[in-house]
């Protein structure tokens, strides 16, 4: 059972009791979040409210109704300075979002010890009518509307397949792993750059995109340097290019 923001408003603990009573799930997964970065740097309280808040509130309903709360996370909890992070490092965000979801980690585990969180980054894939655009629609959508495009060459990550995911963290519950964090992502890494020009050629378009350092971004935003994620458990998730190549196949993208 699929809940959107209309249905539950996390961040009123009313509200999530009363889907806890109605529904009486024994697993709930908490994807809601208020993940823009920009936004999140001038809200502050809006971005804890929904990200630290709401995700306590979720866990702990969860907690009452003897339910497994599986909580998805981020590589922004994270500062960057290393070439890669795995579950056992510690975490230090540089921003108000990475802060906000490191909080929300905290709270998750506090109020429920029947817990998952999980860690994952870039992600993209099918979504709801409404939905703002993921990053690979964004990038084919700014081609076809010949927009300028600039993108940092000097930011890494872990591009991450919806679909992907979901399978590994059905298969987490099913194997019935210990409760904790697990960093759960495709396999490989790349720049933004790297993933832009990779989605245009598996789209079959033909478009410049300017590669450009993390100060000359219109962003004042400070972000991990290197944000990949490993795991030191095996999910086996197939690479970053195998799943962008899956999501335009199954969007039917065409060249232009």
């Amino acid at each position: 059972l699929s809940l959107g923001h209309q249905e539950v408003d996390i961040t009123d603990q009313s509200v999530v009791e009363q889907a806890f009573v109605k529904h009486k799930p024994q697993y709930v997964l908490n994807a809601a979040a208020n993940t823009q970065v920009e936004a999140n740097e001038s809200d502050a309280f809006g971005a804890y409210a929904v990200n630290a808040i709401g995700a306590y509130y979720v866990s702990l309903a969860a907690h009452r109704h003897k339910a497994v709360v599986v909580h998805i996370s981020t590589d922004y909890v994270f500062d960057g300075k290393r070439s890669y992070y795995v579950e056992t490092d510690s975490p230090s965000p540089l921003n108000i979002y990475g802060a906000s979801k490191l909080a929300g980690e905290q709270l998750v585990a506090i109020a429920n010890k029947h817990h998952y969180i999980v860690r994952t980054s870039a992600l993209f894939g099918d979504k709801q009518v409404g939905s703002p655009p993921n990053f690979v629609d964004l990038v084919i959508s700014s081609a076809r509307n010949k927009n300028n495009i600039k993108m940092v060459n000097d930011q890494y990550t872990t591009p991450t397949y919806t679909a992907d995911l979901g399978k590994a963290i059905y298969d987490l519950l099913e194997e019935e792993l210990p409760f904790g964090i697990y960093h759960i992502i495709n396999n490989g890494s790349c720049s933004w750059y790297e993933f832009a020009l990779y989605i245009l050629k598996e789209a079959g378009i033909t478009y410049k995109i300017q590669p450009i350092k993390s100060s000359e971004s219109s962003s004042n935003i400070v972000r991990p340097r290197s944000s990949i994620l490993r795991s030191n458990y095996s999910f086996d998730l197939p690479s970053w290019e195998d799943a962008v190549k899956r999501y335009l196949f199954n969007n039917v993208y065409k060249g232009t």
